[in-house]
Formats: structure tokens, C-alpha cells, sequence
């Protein structure tokens, strides 16, 4: 998966494994770990949506393959041409985006809770604010940001904290991110491919989901 080293999606899939455990040791339904699973599953995959033109950084060969070791994302190919400006590839991510996109809308729709608005609208402020765009690599959102939510949750709503977490947090996000898409300069920054919900997001994204889904089996 572009954006995750193998540490970490193994760290999530053993998450994963521990929570099923739970969930059927206590009876409960394993469909939130089966979603979280599926996200996993559907990381690698990404939907093109649009193309930007953006100015190209004037990296070094050493701080390219400094970039890729950070954020585990091969570079090297986007840099090689000499050329001064990035035709961007703009795309949503299916298991970081899509898939947790729909799930919290669902979320949203048949647990409707005014707590949710409220976090959600915290959410995209906080996400515009915290999100850092990464020349050659894209937005990146610091993986601590799934706890916000959470927190507001079980001090707005704490009876249904999970849901309201779920719901406002993946909504939050989501929208934030595309709100930091739209404020990027292309005539100063850039990225041969940037991602909604993939590399850079993704596991802030994950993270935000696995909380929320602990949250219900503590409640």
C-alpha cells in the first residue's frame, strides 16, 4: 500500500484479529471489524478523479530517497524527468476514502445525533489546520488526530460516543482534507500524485475508525 510501511499494516491487521477476538468472545457482531478489514483489503486502490498542473520541487536525488524512506512512497520515477511542472494526478483513495466515506454517511443517517454535526464541523477546522502538504509526496495528516474526536464524543454524546465518533470523525476528515486540496498553490507546491484518503491520510483515517470501533466494545 502506497503510504504504509509493512510495520504498521501489520500492526493494523493484528488490531484487527484482537478486536474480532473480542467481539465474538462477547457476542457481539463482527461487521465493524469485518469494515476495518476491508479497508485494509482496499488501500492499495486508487480512483482518479482529476489532473492538476503543479510546479515541480528542485529535490536532490538524496532528499528523494530521504522523502521515500519517511513516508514509504516511491518517488524516484516522478522526479527522474527534467521536466518543470507535475501533470497531478488527483485520486480518491477506495479503502481510505470511498469505503469510510459511505459507512459514516450510513452512520450519520440512521443514528442521527446533533453531536455529530457539531464534532464534524470541529473536525474539518481541525484538519484544515493540522494537515501539512508534503512537496512530491501530498497532504499529510499526523495519525494523533483520530483521538479528537473520540474525546469530544464522550463529552458531547457520551451514550452513543462510538457512532458520534465514527460518523463526525471519518466525515470530518475526509472533508477537511478536500478543503486543504482546494486551498494548495500549484504554482508553488506540488506533487505528482495526490491522494484522498491514501498515502499521507490513510492511517489517520484507519486510526479514527479503530478507535471509534473500540469505544463500542468498551461501552
Amino acid at each position: 500500500m502506497r503510504g504504509a510501511n509493512h510495520t504498521t499494516l501489520i500492526l493494523f491487521w493484528i488490531i484487527v484479529l484482537i478486536i474480532t477476538g473480542v467481539q465474538i468472545r462477547a457476542g457481539a457482531s463482527i461487521l465493524p471489524s469485518c469494515l476495518l478489514a476491508i479497508v485494509l483489503l482496499t488501500g492499495g486502490i486508487e480512483i482518479p478523479v482529476a489532473h492538476k498542473r503543479m510546479r515541480k520541487p528542485g529535490y536532490t536525488r538524496e532528499a528523494v530517497h530521504l522523502l521515500e524512506e519517511i513516508y514509504s512512497v516511491p518517488l524516484e520515477r516522478d522526479f527522474h524527468e527534467k521536466k518543470r511542472f507535475f501533470d497531478t494526478i488527483i485520486t480518491i483513495n477506495l479503502g481510505g476514502f470511498v469505503i469510510p466515506f459511505v459507512a459514516a454517511c450510513y452512520l450519520g443517517v440512521t443514528s442521527p445525533n446533533l453531536a455529530s454535526i457539531e464534532i464534524g464541523i470541529i473536525m474539518i477546522a481541525v484538519t484544515h489546520i493540522v494537515a501539512v502538504f508534503q512537496d512530491g509526496v501530498g497532504i499529510k495528516l499526523p495519525d494523533y488526530i483520530g483521538i479528537v474526536p473520540l474525546t469530544l464524543a464522550l463529552l458531547l454524546a457520551s451514550g452513543e460516543a462510538a457512532t458520534v465518533a465514527f460518523a463526525a470523525g471519518v466525515i470530518g476528515i475526509l472533508i477537511g482534507l478536500c478543503t486543504v486540496l482546494g486551498a494548495i498553490d500549484p504554482e508553488r507546491q506540488g506533487s505528482a500524485r495526490i491522494s484522498i484518503g491514501g498515502a499521507g491520510s490513510f492511517q489517520a483515517i484507519y486510526v479514527t475508525m479503530c478507535f471509534a470501533v473500540l469505544a463500542s466494545l468498551i461501552a
